[in-house]
């Protein structure tokens, strides 16, 4: 059976999306598609508490990626190596306003 794919919305503003893993897997990359109209960030983790205002964030944080304003649109692709089980959760955190996109996990 193939590994599972997850896709959330990443909604804007300050934020964060809840994807609910269905079964057990590694996730072995973030993909991250957004349009902004203000600087923000996006970040990975398994954290329900997002650290995007930490400089040095712990171990729960995945990725983080930088939103620059004035980009219409970006794309990224984070490889990662997160072993997860069913039912765990797994949280897309976001701010700056206007930060639209898609957040795929697989």
């Amino acid at each position: 059976m193939a590994a599972r794919s997850y896709i959330v919305d990443i909604a804007g503003g300050t934020a964060t999306a809840t994807v609910q893993i269905q079964a057990t897997q590694t996730l072995k990359s973030f993909i991250c598609t957004w349009a902004n109209a203000a600087a923000g960030k996006i970040e990975l983790s398994t954290s329900s508490t997002s650290q995007i205002g930490t400089a040095q964030p712990d171990s729960n944080v995945l990725a983080r990626l930088s939103c620059n304003a004035g980009t219409n649109e970006a794309f990224a692709e984070v490889p990662i190596s997160l072993p997860v089980k069913a039912f765990q959760s797994v949280y897309v955190h976001c701010t700056g306003a206007g930060n639209l996109g898609t957040a795929i996990l697989r």
